[in-house]
C-alpha cells in the first residue's frame, strides 16, 4: 500500500492557448481523449480520465480529474497511471487499446475507487475526496474488477495473472522446453500465450487497515451481483474505451429462464432489463424489447422506441429507465430516451448522427459522453424537459469545431442492398474531382484517422485530398438469429459472402463520390486495419480500382494457416479454409495475385503481426512490384506506442501524396525513400499489364 500527494504531469483543464485555425498531424496526435466517467451517488459530481500521447516520451501521460457540476470546477484527484491494455480472456494477449474501468464510489459518495497501471501492474486505488488523498494497493496480479463491501469498508476484487507472473510461470516449463500445442499463436510470438490463467479468487482489502484476505461466502455473493460486466464501448473507432455496463452478473432469480440482454435495478427487488423482440430472432445481437418489474408484475414497455438495437440502460429512479438505442439508416444514428414505468411512455430526449455514450441519469437531465465527425469526446449534460445539450467538460478547447475541414453524411443503398453511409470530406478553396482516400472501417464517432487512427483523415483533406470515412456494414440480420460465434464466423467465410458485401459497400461508395463530382476515379487510395485491410486487399484482388493501398495488419495467404493455433486451424479446414483449399486461397490470397496486382502497397505492422505479411511481401519483392513494409517493434494489433503512431500518420501521408500527387517532401530525410519509391513507378509505368481503371457498377457480386 502507498499513499502520495496529487501528482500529475497532465492538467485536468488545458492550458490557456488560442483556438487552432486548422486540423493535422501536430493537433490529432496531441488530442486529449476523455475515458471511465462516472457519477457519483448523489450525482452532483463525476470521476473521469483524460489520457493524451507524448511523443518527446514516447509514452502517455493521464490524469483522474473530478468536476463538480454545481460550480463547473474541475479538480485533479491524481496521476492516471500507465496504459492499460489487459490481456484478453481466452487469447492470452493484448490488442493496444487503453481500456479504462468505470470508477466505482462509495455508496455515501466520500471516496471512489478505481484502477491505475503502475510498475508493470493494474493495482487499485482509492481517493478520499475531502481530503483530496489517494491510496494504491498493490496485489499479487493485475486487478480486473472491484466492488465495494456494503459497509463501504472494503474493496471485493478478482485478479489475473500480472506479466511478471506470466513470465515467471513460462519462464519455468522453458528451463525444460515449451510443448508446442494450442497455447501457441506462432504469429504473435514463439512462447504460450496460454494457460497461465488462474482461477478468478474473490479477495478482500480493508481499506483502513490494509489488509488483505480471501473474501468469504457472503462476500463473493456480493461482488457476483454488484459486480458489472465489463462491455468494451469504443464510440466509433476511438482509441480508448471505457468498460462498463449497468448488469450484474448474477441476475435475480425471478428471470430464470428468460434470455435476459442486460439488466439494471431499479431499487429494491424491482428491475430493467432487455430480451430478444423475436424468439425466431435470439442470435449474438438480435433486436431487442425493454421490460421492467414494477409492483410484482412485468411492463413490457408499449412504444416503438422501446423495440430495436437497445445498447444501454440506466436506472434514472425506481420507475424511469434512461436507454440508448441504434436506429436510423444502417444503425447511423443514436437516440437517447426516458421510459416512464408508471406510465408507460417514452420520451425522446436526442436523436442524433453523434455518438452518444456511457448515460448516466439525474433527476433533471442525463450526464453523457459525446463526440460527432468533427467533435473530439467531450462531457455533455441532456434536459430532459428540452432535449438541450449543453457541454460540461471539453478536454480539447482550442480545436474548436471550426478549425475541422467539415464532414457530411452520405448514406446510399449497396449493390446487394445494405444500408450504407459515411462521411465525405474535400479539400478547402479546391474544386473537384480531387485524388480519393477511403478511410475504413468505422464512420461513427470523431473522425480522427479510421479504426487504429492509422490515417489522419483532417490531415488528408488538408493536403488536397477528398476522404470518405466509410461504415463496414454488418451482417446484421445474421447476428439477429444465429448467437454461436464459430457458426457466425463459418457463414460469414461460406462464399466469402462478407468479402463481397464489404467490397461492395467500398466500390459503391467510390462511385458515388466520383458521381458527385468529387472524386477522381484514377486517383484511389485504400487505407484499413483489421478488417479494413482485409476489404483492401479482397479490393487489389478482384476490383482494379485502387491506385494505391495502405495497410496495417497481415493478409491472408497460404502461410497464415501455418501460424495460428491449432483451434483456429481446425476452425480454418472444417470452413473450408485450409491449407489445400485451392478455391478460397485463389480468391483471398495477395501473394497468388502480386503478378496483375499493379497498385503499390505500403503496409505498416505491428512485430508481433508481421509474419502474416511475409508470403505477400516476399513474392512481390521477387516480382520486383511495389509493397514496403515497415515493421514496428513492440506493437499489437492496435499500435500503441506514439512515435510509431506519428510516424504512420507522415508516411500515410507522403505515401498517398506520392502516387495520387505527384508530390515529394523536400525533406532530405526521406530521400532513399522516395529513390525507392521512384524506381517502383519506373518499374510500373514500363510494365505490360497496366492498372485496368474500374467502371461505374463494377461491383463483386
Amino acid at each position: 500500500m502507498l499513499t502520495w500527494a496529487i501528482a500529475a504531469a497532465l492538467s485536468c483543464t488545458p492550458p490557456q492557448t488560442e483556438p487552432a485555425a486548422t486540423v493535422g498531424v501536430a493537433e490529432l496526435i496531441s488530442l486529449r481523449d476523455i475515458s471511465g466517467l462516472s457519477l457519483s451517488p448523489d450525482a452532483t459530481r463525476a470521476v473521469y480520465q483524460v489520457q493524451r500521447a507524448d511523443v518527446e516520451r514516447d509514452d502517455y501521460d493521464s490524469v483522474w480529474c473530478l468536476v463538480d457540476f454545481a460550480t463547473g470546477d474541475i479538480s485533479e484527484l491524481s496521476d492516471g497511471g500507465a496504459i492499460a491494455m489487459p490481456v484478453l480472456a481466452g487469447l492470452g494477449r493484448r490488442t493496444g487499446m487503453w481500456m479504462t474501468l468505470q470508477p466505482r464510489w462509495t455508496a455515501d459518495g466520500r471516496t471512489v475507487a478505481m484502477l491505475v497501471r503502475r510498475d508493470g501492474r493494474i493495482a487499485l486505488q482509492t481517493c478520499e475526496l475531502q481530503r483530496m488523498r489517494c491510496r494504491l494497493f498493490m496485489t499479487s496480479g493485475d486487478v480486473e474488477d472491484l466492488v465495494w463491501s456494503g459497509d463501504g469498508r472494503g474493496i471485493l476484487f478478482t485478479s489475473t495473472p500480472s506479466d511478471a507472473q506470466r513470465a515467471a510461470a513460462r519462464s519455468d516449463e522453458g528451463d525444460l522446453g515449451y510443448r508446442f500445442d494450442d497455447r501457441f499463436d506462432v504469429f504473435h510470438a514463439l512462447f504460450p500465450l496460454r494457460g497461465f490463467e488462474a482461477n478468478r479468487e474473490v479477495r478482500y482489502i480493508d481499506v483502513p487497515a490494509g489488509r488483505e484476505r480471501t473474501a468469504n461466502a457472503q462476500e463473493v455473493e456480493r461482488f457476483q451481483t454488484h459486480r458489472r460486466s465489463p462491455i468494451s464501448t469504443t464510440m466509433g473507432a476511438g482509441r480508448s474505451a471505457t468498460l462498463f455496463a449497468s448488469a450484474p452478473v448474477t441476475r435475480p432469480a425471478f428471470l430464470s429462464g428468460r434470455d435476459v440482454r442486460d439488466f439494471i435495478r431499479l431499487g429494491g427487488d424491482g428491475g430493467a432489463w432487455t430480451e430478444p423482440s423475436s424468439p425466431d430472432a435470439a442470435g449474438s445481437a438480435p433486436p431487442l424489447t425493454l421490460f421492467a418489474s414494477h409492483e410484482s408484475r412485468d411492463v413490457r414497455c408499449g412504444a416503438p422506441e422501446c423495440e430495436g438495437y437497445i445498447v444501454e440502460l440506466a436506472a434514472r429512479d425506481e420507475t424511469s429507465v434512461l436507454f440508448v438505442r441504434r436506429e436510423g439508416w444502417g444503425l447511423s444514428r443514436h437516440g437517447l430516451y426516458l421510459w416512464d414505468i408508471d406510465t408507460n411512455t417514452v420520451r425522446p430526449l436526442v436523436v442524433t448522427d453523434d455518438v452518444i455514450r456511457v448515460c448516466a441519469p439525474r433527476r433533471t437531465d442525463a450526464i453523457c459522453l459525446h463526440e460527432g465527425p468533427t467533435r473530439p469526446r467531450r462531457i455533455i449534460s441532456v434536459d430532459y424537459a428540452s432535449g438541450a445539450v449543453r457541454t460540461l467538460v471539453d478536454a480539447n478547447p482550442a480545436l474548436p469545431e471550426a478549425a475541422f475541414a467539415p464532414a457530411r453524411k452520405l448514406e446510399w443503398r449497396s449493390p446487394r442492398g445494405d444500408e450504407l453511409f459515411g462521411y465525405y470530406l474535400t479539400p478547402p478553396d479546391a474544386r473537384g474531382p480531387h485524388p480519393l482516400i477511403i478511410v475504413q472501417y468505422r464512420a461513427t464517432g470523431f473522425l480522427r484517422g479510421g479504426v487504429g487512427d492509422e490515417y489522419p483523415i483532417q490531415a488528408f483533406v488538408r493536403a488536397g485530398f477528398a476522404v470518405l470515412a466509410l461504415e463496414r456494414p454488418d451482417p446484421i440480420a445474421l447476428r439477429a438469429v444465429v448467437r454461436d460465434a464459430d457458426e457466425i464466423d463459418r457463414r460469414e467465410w461460406e462464399g466469402l459472402s462478407e468479402r463481397r458485401r464489404t467490397l461492395a459497400a467500398l466500390t459503391s461508395g467510390i462511385d458515388r463520390m466520383v458521381d458527385m463530382g468529387i472524386a477522381d476515379r484514377a486517383r484511389v487510395g485504400v487505407t484499413g486495419l483489421s478488417d479494413g485491410a482485409e476489404t483492401a486487399v479482397f479490393g487489389l484482388i478482384h476490383c482494379a480500382c485502387i491506385a494505391a493501398a495502405a495497410i496495417s495488419s497481415g493478409v491472408h495467404d497460404p502461410m497464415s494457416y501455418y501460424l495460428t493455433s491449432d483451434r483456429q486451424r481446425e476452425a480454418m479446414r472444417l470452413h473450408g479454409r485450409g491449407s489445400d483449399d485451392i478455391q478460397f486461397w485463389d480468391d483471398v490470397s495477395l501473394s497468388r495475385h502480386a503478378a496483375h496486382v499493379a497498385a503499390p502497397i505500403l503496409a505498416q505492422v505491428a512485430d508481433r503481426e508481421a509474419l502474416f505479411m511475409l508470403q505477400a511481401q516476399r513474392t512481390f519483392s521477387d516480382l520486383s512490384k511495389p509493397f514496403d513494409l515497415y515493421v514496428f517493434p513492440d506493437e499489437y494489433h492496435v499500435k500503441w506506442r506514439p512515435r510509431h503512431r506519428l510516424a504512420i500518420y507522415q508516411r500515410s501521408l507522403r505515401w498517398f501524396e506520392f502516387w495520387l500527387l505527384q508530390r515529394e517532401s523536400e525533406d532530405a530525410a526521406f530521400g532513399d525513400e522516395y529513390a525507392r519509391w521512384r524506381a517502383w513507378r519506373v518499374l510500373l509505368a514500363e510494365s505490360d499489364a497496366p492498372r485496368q481503371i474500374a467502371q461505374p457498377g463494377l461491383h463483386t457480386q
